[in-house]
């Protein structure tokens, strides 16, 4: 009886292997492709078809957006936290409101090739901060882009814009 049931586990296991992982074979027999099951990892990836002499090409790319805290290399502006700031002091159209006070808070995605997107404003003062936050980081330039596990990553960057329109602007 324990042979059975041990053979009928050792049965169950080999289908399982076999099943997760099946070999299709092309029309002319000469090219191969691995079909695997999807998994979680499937949903932060695109995947790109490519044909060319009846041979399909799959490219798989990471879409998936990190969190600031689970990479190795955090996004920068070039010439750090300090120019960034003077960036955004300089081309930052203050409103006119008197004794205007406050933070704008924004976060946006920096992309493997450093552009800024999805920029989204979490925290308005209002009279339009806002929208001039978002138009001031659409204008700025390409950042150093993130790293993780030595490859570029798309990751969530957190910023904290202050107000005050009695700042002199100088330059």
């Amino acid at each position: 009886m324990k042979k059975i049931s041990m053979l009928i586990l050792i049965l169950i296991c080999f289908t399982q292997c076999h099943s997760s992982t099946e070999t299709k074979t092309s029309k002319n027999k000469k090219t191969e492709k691995n079909v695997s099951k999807k998994n979680d990892f499937d949903e932060s990836v695109s995947e790109t078809n490519t044909t060319k002499n009846d041979t399909k090409v799959q490219i798989k790319e990471d879409t998936k957006i990190y969190d600031i805290d689970s990479i190795d290399v955090k996004p920068d502006f070039e010439g750090g936290i300090v120019k960034l700031q003077k960036f955004i002091r300089f081309n930052y159209k203050y409103p006119e409101e008197e004794g205007l006070i406050g933070k704008v808070k924004v976060n946006f995605v920096v992309e493997k090739d450093g552009t800024l997107t999805d920029i989204i404003v979490t925290r308005d003062i209002g009279f339009g901060t806002g929208n001039e936050a978002i138009r001031v980081l659409k204008k700025c330039p390409k950042w150093f882009p993130a790293t993780h596990n030595n490859k570029l990553v798309r990751v969530r960057y957190y910023l904290t814009i202050p107000i005050d329109a009695n700042y002199e602007q100088t330059p």
